[in-house]
């Protein structure tokens, strides 16, 4: 009588970062089917993450830490394989299955994943190919109602609500999450992974005071972002640094502006009537050299973050709201502003308008030609 062959348990995903939810499940999906390998496969790249994640090498490192972290390495059946890796680029699921059939022929698979993925099953790349190829194997997560028609086996037990995009936001801002294990979170620390590198440049460049209203400002933008769907990683970083060159003193400031920023609009007029406000197109600029930021949303963001401009982008309006309503601004209009901006955007957007341009009038200072463009704009978008 022919032997039955174990099964081989497939766990896909980015991994950015592993946390204890992922570990959890895991150590489950051993209990439970005693597999012959349980492959925890990091992708490359995959179709629905945001903006950059973390490079393969440094998730790898991160799982191999909460391996260790979980009592789960050194175990023979535990692998972690580089197959989506090695091709460089977007693997989709059923790739990956075909990839492990061949492997191991004739032994059962089996595709971990937690609940919250089963809803949107059905909009995977070719869905059905992957049914065909190996059962799905869930772990239940609280409030995540498994979707409707599609087949699968229920790991015993509950797992915890453990979301890697929370924690990643959380990691943006130098928080130091519980779901993640605390060999992960200093290996984080000792690469400066999460925008922990820009951080610490950043506080070598602008007062301790300026630094904590940018990751105020950060902060804000992170809670904010989803509703406008702007990923957190763009929001983190476009705060973080729209004050990079604040704290320049006004005769530098001039002088980088004149030589790296000579396309600023009205520059004559501001260095002569405004030259503090050259630090949001000096700020770009610091950014992009210093910083290596190409990505022209944050660019722009940090650009118009004091002034405003008609036709600004969904990060740059977040920035140039976040900046006036972060936590921690003297003035009463920035706790008005920030409560608003959680009810209505719109609405914030326009009220941190119209008291940038209060305070510049009631100065009697110069007011940038674009900051009344842009209320002009939106008087007109109302009028409509």
């Amino acid at each position: 009588m022919k032997e039955e062959k174990k099964p081989v348990i497939i766990y896909g995903g980015s991994f950015d970062p592993p946390h204890k939810g992922h570990l959890a499940l895991a150590a489950a999906a051993l209990r439970q089917f005693e597999p012959s390998a349980l492959y925890f496969v990091p992708g490359f790249r995959t179709p629905f993450k945001d903006f950059r994640p973390v490079p393969f090498a440094g998730r790898k490192a991160m799982l191999k830490a909460a391996l260790a972290a979980a009592g789960l390495a050194g175990r023979p059946e535990v692998k972690i394989s580089s197959f989506e890796a090695r091709l460089g680029r977007v693997v989709y699921t059923y790739e990956t299955l075909a990839y492990f059939r061949r492997l191991h022929p004739g032994a059962p698979l089996y595709f971990l994943l937690g609940s919250d993925c089963l809803a949107g099953f059905k909009k995977w790349r070719r869905w059905r190919s992957v049914l065909k190829c190996a059962n799905l194997l869930a772990g239940l997560r609280p409030g995540h109602t498994p979707g409707r028609g599609v087949p699968f086996t229920a790991l015993a037990g509950r797992f915890p609500r453990v979301a890697s995009s929370d924690l990643r936001a959380e990691l943006f801002l130098g928080g130091k999450p519980a779901g993640l294990h605390a060999p992960v979170l200093r290996l984080i620390e000792e690469r400066g992974l999460y925008l922990g590198r820009e951080r610490e440049r950043l506080k070598k460049m602008i007062m301790p005071e300026r630094y904590a209203h940018s990751l105020g400002s950060a902060r804000l933008a992170v809670a904010l972002a989803p509703a406008l769907g702007v990923p957190a990683q763009q929001a983190a970083l476009a705060a973080l640094l729209h004050d990079c060159a604040r704290d320049m003193a006004v005769p530098a400031l001039v002088r980088y502006s004149l030589k790296n920023a000579p396309r600023t609009p009205r520059l004559r007029a501001l260095i002569k009537e405004a030259p503090v406000l050259l630090h949001a197109w000096a700020g770009a600029e610091r950014a992009r050299v210093e910083f290596g930021i190409d990505d022209p949303e944050i660019l722009e963001a940090i650009r118009l973050h004091a002034t405003g401009a008609p036709g600004m982008g969904p990060l740059a309006r977040l920035i140039y709201v976040c900046d006036l309503a972060a936590p921690g601004r003297a003035f009463a209009e920035a706790a008005l502003v920030r409560k608003l901006a959680c009810r209505d955007f719109n609405a914030a957007f326009l009220a941190a308008n119209y008291v940038k341009l209060v305070y510049a009038f009631s100065g009697g200072g110069w007011v940038h030609p674009l900051s009344i463009s842009l209320w002009n704009s939106l008087q007109e978008k109302k009028k409509g």
